[in-house]
């Protein structure tokens, strides 16, 4: 029940700052490209590899319970994105180049694709 919480609650907060941040962009740079999504998304990626490298390096401030509220709950939330940057470079690193690369081609193309055909089935009548 302890770990439910954690991931709510970190889920809650992230939630709310990519609200704002997505907010603040639009009343900072317009609306013309969406800036709020891009900066959600490039600190998401930030902020998880350097949770991972401090939890790699046995920092007790990235703890099973920190990992769950930071990494799961709040960075889960504030952009899903990140957790792809973070399978992806950790294939990588691991010499799974193949995975690294079908991670990266299949989540762009087949996710644009869906997204796409979402839209097209979402106007049928």
């Amino acid at each position: 029940m302890m770990k439910i919480l954690l991931v709510m609650a970190g889920g809650s907060l992230g939630a709310l700052s990519r609200y704002g941040v997505s907010l603040f962009a639009v009343k900072l740079f317009g609306a013309k490209f969406p800036y709020g999504t891009l900066i959600v998304n490039l600190l998401g990626c930030f902020l998880i590899g350097l949770a991972f490298a401090l939890a790699d390096r046995g920092l007790g401030i990235m703890n099973p319970s920190m990992r769950l509220f930071f990494m799961t709950g709040y960075l889960g939330a504030l952009t899903t994105f990140s957790t792809f940057g973070l399978e992806t470079v950790n294939a990588f690193r691991e010499g799974r180049y193949i995975v690294s690369t079908a991670n990266i081609l299949t989540n762009n193309v087949i996710g644009s694709a869906l997204v796409f055909l979402g839209l097209v089935v979402g106007r049928l009548r």
